[in-house]
């Protein structure tokens, strides 16, 4: 045979594999729909409210709690691992807990982002000179971390330095936040504003665009953390509300909806998911409460969006 009647042999031999990958459907969702909506206490006796919320890679849960870390089992029972002045946001990032904070400890009267060691207890001043309120931090795709701060309405980037950027100042009073599957688009969630909203800012090469306001809430709502699902929903923390709202088709304004998924979470405050192969709930949302004791689980019947860290 000529080395041209081999090659379309070859050719047609590859065609239904390649389409096969590029009709590789999503992982099937491992979740019930039974028990949608239910909520639980999961823990409590947090006499000073809890706000950040993040998982370890290895499935451990980690809240902020007053001016300390705590990690909390699957038990109920909880334990302080670090000490940190005025606690706001946690996120995993590398190896160590990145924990917002009301205090830079250096008597500036700005804040700071800290980096925790929570099997040691050691902690250190990351960065963020002259944050004036950090709140939510998540990790960037390319491998950064972006703080908002809703008291100066910005959303800062800090890199592996500990060197702070601007990175958009275009909404007011950006709180929670969360990149969406492809990362080519960040949700921001406001508190202050009225009336808050949940927005979209598209990104390219690394840089924030204009945003776009995907759904609309009255001021008494207050959204603060959010989180996404596998399914590419959003799930947003309403704190005075005490309830979680779900965000389905967030893409754009014209299809986006929100709904109520979850009541009976005082000040709820942050969100994260419980991790797969794990002990926790993958099928559930865990939730801080920033005026309670309690610490609460959501099953909103689907596992979480794959984070970066």
């Amino acid at each position: 045979m000529t080395n041209r009647f081999v090659d379309l042999i070859r050719l047609f031999l590859l065609i239904p594999i390649t389409m096969g990958l590029a009709c590789a459907p999503q992982d099937p969702n491992p979740c019930s729909e039974e028990g949608i909506g239910q909520v639980d206490v999961i823990a409590s006796g947090f006499a000073d409210g809890t706000e950040g919320i993040a998982f370890s890679p290895d499935g451990r849960l980690f809240v902020s709690h007053g001016d300390t870390v705590a990690e909390v089992s699957t038990d109920g029972s909880w334990q302080t691992v670090a000490d940190v002045l005025g606690t706001i946001g946690v996120t995993w990032w590398g190896e160590r807990l990145m924990v917002a904070s009301g205090d830079d400890g250096q008597g500036t009267g700005f804040d700071a982002v800290y980096a925790v060691d929570v099997d040691t207890g050691q902690v250190e001043l990351f960065g963020g000179a002259g944050i004036s309120g950090a709140n939510f931090i998540t990790v960037t795709p390319w491998d950064t971390i972006l703080v908002s701060d809703p008291s100066d309405g910005t959303i800062l980037e800090m890199n592996q330095n500990g060197a702070a950027t601007l990175w958009s100042d275009a909404i007011e009073s950006p709180n929670g936040m969360v990149f969406n599957e492809v990362s080519d688009a960040l949700y921001v969630a406001t508190t202050f504003d009225a009336p808050t909203h949940l927005w979209r800012i598209p990104i390219a090469d690394q840089q924030a665009g204009t945003p776009e306001s995907i759904v609309e809430y009255e001021p008494s709502i207050i959204p603060d953390g959010i989180a996404r699902g596998q399914s590419g929903a959003i799930y947003i923390a309403q704190n005075i509300a005490g309830r979680i709202d779900v965000v389905t088709e967030p893409e754009s304004p014209d299809t986006a909806l929100s709904s109520t998924i979850g009541e009976g979470t005082a000040w709820a405050a942050s969100l994260a998911f419980g991790p797969p192969d794990s002990s926790w709930d993958q099928c559930s949302v865990y939730v801080t409460s920033l005026f309670g004791e309690d610490l609460f689980r959501v099953n909103v019947g689907e596992p979480g969006a794959a984070l970066h860290h």
